[in-house]
């Protein structure tokens, strides 16, 4: 599956000039077993290859699209469409009621998902870059270890559930450091770091974001000097962090969904496989 993601990935790119690096192989492995063991998965094969996967996972309400790709000499022969829905139907048995996804810049893959009724809801952005300008931090912040229980807590209010699956493969299996961000003695945001990228995260105050964005940078550029984010469009404070952070944009996806939930404008996505 892995391999059917990275060629179709190449081909996308390539087709529409995209400078964006795409994941590392171990990465996209070790993703597609966490929504293989948390999720839902199918596939289609022709002559003994898989030329087609759809996945997803449900957390509470939320169904995410987490993959969905078709062998390039296959598209548009509606060999995607059928799988997708069995997909999406598989959640709604499991008790989904509102749909989303992290879309491709490819036409033919967002009118699929209009057609369900995931309609545009805002682009996703991404950046790197070397981060400059990190100022100092006021005394009355601290930063720690993250506690699984403080990042679901966040994540019902910010991100519309509290995945439990996906923190603990986060913090023991997804090679990610997670810490929480303190204000006066009480808890405010966590994020997620390693391999140069940021994310996810969220904050419950907007007037913590700057302080969080600069401590999960600083943090990331210890590791590695180079910072990669995604951030979703209506998240205007990011955006504008990473331009005077001197990072550079190199991507542009879409986000749709059947309803809007949660405030993505206080949060920082995780990447295309479970946002």
């Amino acid at each position: 599956m892995a391999d059917l993601f990275l060629l179709v990935l190449n081909d996308l790119y390539q087709r529409n000039n995209v400078s964006s690096r795409p994941p590392a192989r171990d990465t996209i492995v070790r993703e597609y077993k966490h929504i293989l063991s948390t999720g839902i998965f199918h596939l289609a094969e022709y002559n003994h290859q898989i030329v087609a996967i759809a996945g997803a996972v449900v957390r509470d309400k939320l169904w995410f699209l987490s993959a969905f790709w078709v062998h390039p000499d296959l598209q548009r022969q509606k060999a995607g469409m059928p799988l997708l829905r069995r997909v999406l139907d598989a959640g709604r048995e499991a008790g989904a009621s509102i749909f989303f996804t992290w879309s491709s810049i490819d036409t033919t893959a967002i009118a699929a998902y209009m057609k369900l009724g995931m309609l545009p809801g805002f682009q996703n952005f991404f950046f790197e870059g070397i981060p400059r300008n990190l100022s100092a931090i006021p005394a009355n912040y601290q930063v720690v270890q993250l506690e699984k229980s403080c990042a679901m807590s966040l994540d019902r209010q910010i991100r519309g559930t509290g995945r439990q699956p996906d923190h603990e493969f986060w913090l023991n299996g997804g090679k990610m450091l997670g810490r929480q961000m303190i204000r006066n003695g009480k808890v405010t945001g966590y994020y997620y770091f390693g391999n140069g990228f940021v994310g996810p995260a969220a904050w419950k105050n907007p007037k913590d974001a700057l302080i969080l964005l600069y401590l999960s940078f600083r943090d990331s550029s210890e590791i590695s000097p180079e910072v990669r984010i995604a951030v979703p469009g209506i998240n205007h404070t990011a955006i504008k962090f990473a331009f005077e952070s001197n990072l550079r944009l190199t991507g542009v996806t879409h986000y749709l969904s059947t309803e809007s939930f949660g405030k993505m404008d206080q949060y920082l996505a995780s990447g295309p496989f479970l946002y």
